[in-house]
């Protein structure tokens, strides 16, 4: 069974994507590499298409946390799961004051409420729920 969950794994990734076998969320195995809004971001998630689904967002600051945790790779994140980033992540969570988001720092699990037209270190991650629907209908 667990060799069957590791072949299951490895042609997600393949695809582009990874399910966390803790929370059955399915993310995209790399960010979108560059700098961008949290509008540019969500919009980013909203017209992604991998593995035949296209029913990716942005995460809530929540989601990302589930992400955070084990040893730091070798850019000095921290992420439980097969993912590559490049910066902090964006999230959806409405950040401390209006027109800002929460972001979240791999690096360190520090989050911080960042105007959301900044384009300087975000980065867009997506996310979707196991199950959601969403097929384009290709396999």
């Amino acid at each position: 069974m667990r060799i069957l969950a590791l072949l299951i794994s490895f042609l997600a990734l393949q695809q582009g994507y990874w399910t966390d076998p803790k929370t059955q969320l399915t993310w995209a195995a790399a960010d979108n590499g560059s700098g961008v809004t949290q509008s540019q971001a969500a919009h980013y998630c909203r017209e992604l298409t991998l593995g035949g689904h296209r029913d990716w967002n942005l995460p809530t600051i929540d989601q990302l946390y589930t992400l955070f945790g084990g040893d730091a790779n070798e850019h000095g994140y921290h992420i439980r799961g097969p993912i590559t980033m490049t910066g902090w992540q964006w999230s959806s969570s409405e950040g401390n004051a209006p027109g800002e988001a929460w972001a979240l720092d791999f690096g360190d699990g520090g989050q911080a409420s960042v105007v959301s037209g900044d384009s300087g270190l975000n980065r867009a991650l997506c996310v979707r729920k196991q199950g959601s629907g969403g097929s384009t209908g290709a396999s």
